[in-house]
């Protein structure tokens, strides 16, 4: 099952990276005109879309099974996924809106969309402080084995 999954990997890939020369190719060939002529462009952009889409249904496609294949990772999972929301959860109680109201009319957006970019930014930097804090101690953690 990992050789198949593997194959479709290399597969995929290789058509994605032929894909993105092909363009590439015709864009450097055509030049400043390619630029102004937007089906070139667009095609290129759909090619971006359907490696995107394809990216997203593998992260969700494969995760589910190897699931599948080991239950027992399945309660880790579930246990890290309540985590993440429960971070969110205290991420967005803890943003707020900053900004007034004729700012957020200059910046053309709402409050609660003010308080969803902050929560955001505070996922982000906890996320991002405990990957690093992670890689720091494991790091550690080698050194002192």
């Amino acid at each position: 099952m990992d050789k198949i999954i593997l194959n479709i990997f290399k597969v995929i890939s290789l058509i994605l990276i032929a894909l993105a020369i092909i363009f590439q190719a015709m864009v450097l060939y055509q030049g400043d005109d390619a630029a102004a002529a937007s089906s070139l462009i667009d095609n290129y952009i759909n090619a971006s879309f359907v490696a995107l889409i394809i990216a997203v249904l593998l992260a969700i496609i494969f995760p589910i099974i190897f699931i599948g294949q080991n239950p027992k990772n399945a309660i880790k999972i579930a246990i890290v996924i309540v985590g993440f929301v429960i971070v969110g959860f205290i991420c967005y109680s803890i943003a707020g809106n900053s900004f007034n109201n004729i700012r957020l009319e200059e910046l053309k957006t709402t409050a609660n969309i003010s308080q969803a970019v902050g929560a955001g930014l505070y996922f982000t930097y906890f996320v991002g402080s405990a990957a690093v804090l992670a890689v720091i101690f494991s790091g550690l953690s080698g050194l002192l084995k």
